[in-house]
């Protein structure tokens, strides 16, 4: 589906957040003394899981958003969004909907209301159902046959002018957070934390100007220009909000019923006391634009599914 309304504010001031091997990132940034015996457990949590101190996360971060303000976005003037009929949301479960939690789900978090799709702007449009990369609007529309010929023909990001050709940062950062969480136990408050931990940042700190602007849109959101805020409970204009929970604590916690997560999981021969499920919801300028869900294995990070 094309949208024919342009963006407003597309191209202002952006930010990114990514990572840097450790090696390459103790050499340059170096650790410092923590100011405190909070700081130093904070530090030396940080260091174990993430490969770098607070200090440098900071620094990391910061490098970061210089770099996401000076590339110009991969923004197209009429972006494609990834939505398939004209936002048939009258029911939580349809295809088209931003908002996948259902409201026994939602309890898991403060109250906070909903901006509906026809009341978005183009930029929240694309932080709730994501788009099409610019540069991969012509291959979007060929049949999988013939993109896994171009495919063949144009194996390097350079020469396709893209990563991957759909982009939707809420849920790729809500997947790479999952992620994160079930290899360190640790719940990240920062993405900085968790792209490092997922080495991408040398794309951006060392790559081709294809790879560094592909992977900044990747982690920033559209509607700040900035790199995007994980850790919102209540609203915070064009950031999100991500948690992680078991199914006993969906039941008993929150008397969610997790009956489809139920049929998820037996379907993937998964026991209970082996999934976990991370709740994501992403704010607009007045109210929440999406909600999402993935659900996976901690053994086998290939036993995965998730929400539209």
């Amino acid at each position: 589906m094309v949208l024919n309304k342009k963006p407003s504010n597309m191209f202002q001031g952006s930010t990114c957040g990514v990572f840097i091997g450790l090696i390459l990132a103790f050499t340059i940034y170096g650790c410092s003394a923590p100011s405190s015996t909070e700081d130093a457990q904070s530090d030396t949590d940080t260091r174990a899981m993430a490969g770098l101190t607070n200090k440098d996360l900071n620094t990391l971060e910061n490098r970061l958003r210089e770099i996401r303000n000076q590339t110009v976005p991969n923004y197209p003037e009429e972006p494609i969004l990834l939505v398939k009929g004209d936002w048939p949301y009258e029911a939580w479960y349809t295809r088209d909907n931003p908002f996948q939690l259902r409201p026994c789900e939602e309890k898991v978090f403060p109250d906070v209301e909903k901006q509906e799709p026809l009341e978005m702007t183009m930029e929240e449009l694309m932080l709730a159902f994501g788009w099409v990369h610019k540069n991969a609007e012509d291959y979007y529309k060929l049949s999988s046959e013939e993109q896994l010929e171009f495919d063949k023909a144009h194996p390097k990001i350079e020469d396709r002018g893209f990563w991957l050709p759909k982009v939707h940062p809420a849920k790729e950062i809500a997947q790479n957070w999952l992620d994160y969480y079930v290899a360190t136990g640790r719940k990240a408050k920062r993405l900085v934390e968790v792209e490092h931990w997922r080495g991408r940042d040398k794309l951006i700190l060392e790559g081709s100007s294809i790879e560094r602007s592909d992977m900044l849109d990747r982690i920033t959101s559209p509607v700040t220009g900035d790199l995007m805020e994980i850790y919102n409970p209540q609203f915070s204009a064009g950031n999100m909000h991500i948690d992680a929970f078991t199914l006993q604590e969906l039941k008993n916690d929150y008397g969610v019923d997790v009956s489809k997560f139920d049929d998820v999981r037996i379907h993937q021969a998964l026991s209970e006391e082996d999934v976990v499920i991370a709740f994501y919801r992403v704010y607009g300028t007045k109210g929440t634009v999406k909600t999402g869900w993935i659900l996976r294995s901690r053994n086998n990070q290939y036993k995965r599914s998730e929400s539209v």
